[in-house]
C-alpha cells in the first residue's frame, strides 16, 4: 500500500465516526435484536434474562487496518469485524 495522504487524526476522527455510528446503530435497534434474538436462540434466553445477567454490557471498538500489521484482517479494501472473546 502507498504512503496515505490522510494524516492520522484525519484517520482517527474516521474511526471515531464510523464507532458513533455502530454505537447509534445499536441503541436505535435494541428492542428488534432483542427480539429477533429471543425468538430465534437455542437457549430460549429471553429479553429479561439478557437484561438481568448484564449481557447488554459489552465494548465495540474500530481498528483501522492501517494501525494494525500488513498481516492483519482480510486485507486491505475489505471491511472487517471482530468478535473478542
Amino acid at each position: 500500500m502507498s504512503q496515505s495522504s490522510i494524516s492520522h487524526e484525519a484517520g482517527d476522527e474516521w474511526r471515531d465516526f464510523i464507532l458513533q455510528k455502530i454505537v447509534n446503530y445499536l441503541e436505535n435497534h435494541r428492542e428488534s435484536m432483542l427480539f429477533e434474538f429471543e425468538s430465534n436462540n437455542q437457549f430460549n434466553i429471553t429479553k429479561e434474562e439478557i437484561e438481568e445477567n448484564g449481557l447488554l454490557d459489552f465494548d465495540v471498538s474500530v481498528t483501522l487496518h492501517r494501525d494494525r500489521k500488513p498481516s492483519f484482517g482480510l486485507g486491505f479494501g475489505f471491511f472487517k469485524a471482530n468478535i473478542i472473546r
